[in-house]
């Protein structure tokens, strides 16, 4: 009776690391991808971890310059050229920063600001993932996926933080008069506003150019 007990702990152990490893290659290989990508060739044996450091670190630079660039500009002129400065510059120093890191880096929304930055298939399909996570108030975790032509790409949450919502809080109550009409100028079709402070405010989609 007790060989037999033994050999039932031991197999139920076996079963158990055999989960264990099941569980891992599942988080490596997103359902998210498997889901967007399922008529396109996917690159499952890319070192996920190692790009999601890379994005990350990639994104956090990124953000930490338009946010210098953005505090020295309000600073200096008043928010009004703010919005002139990221209506100008943003995407020009987005090019320049994705050129530094061999990168295409893009900010994308489902409230869109300048519809150059419309998203494609597979960013609506992180966005819309997003939304519900955030909706049944679940962490939103970076995402590594591949695409039709076997590039990376990094994909993250982007949220709204408090000083964001003199640019994308409500009209009237945490935008002021005079800079918003100069977003109405600059962006004719802003959907831009109404965010809280902590809600998703968009995207980044960092495209890494060496290609596995």
């Amino acid at each position: 009776m007790k060989n037999i007990l033994t050999l039932t702990l031991i197999v139920l152990s076996l079963v158990a690391c055999n989960n264990s490893k099941k569980s891992k290659k599942t988080e490596q290989s997103p359902d998210l991808q498997q889901h967007v990508q399922k008529d396109k060739p996917v690159n499952l044996n890319i070192d996920h971890k190692a790009y999601k450091m890379k994005g990350m670190l990639i994104a956090k630079n990124t953000f930490r310059i338009f946010k210098g660039k953005i505090e020295s500009v309000g600073s200096k002129k008043g928010l009004p050229a703010v919005v002139d400065f990221c209506h100008d510059n943003a995407m020009k120093l987005a090019d320049s920063l994705g050129k530094t890191h061999n990168v295409i880096i893009k900010r994308t929304s489902h409230k869109l600001r300048n519809p150059k930055n419309k998203p494609d298939a597979d960013e609506q399909a992180v966005i819309d993932n997003y939304l519900v996570k955030q909706e049944k108030q679940e962490r939103m975790e970076p995402v590594i996926m591949t695409d039709g032509e076997g590039y990376v790409h990094f994909y993250a949450p982007i949220k709204l933080k408090d000083k964001c919502l003199q640019c994308h809080g409500q009209p009237g109550k945490d935008i002021h008069e005079e800079v918003y009409k100069v977003i109405r100028a600059k962006y004719p079709n802003d959907k831009a506003t109404g965010f809280k402070t902590g809600e998703l405010r968009g995207i980044w989609d960092i495209k890494f150019l060496d290609k596995k």
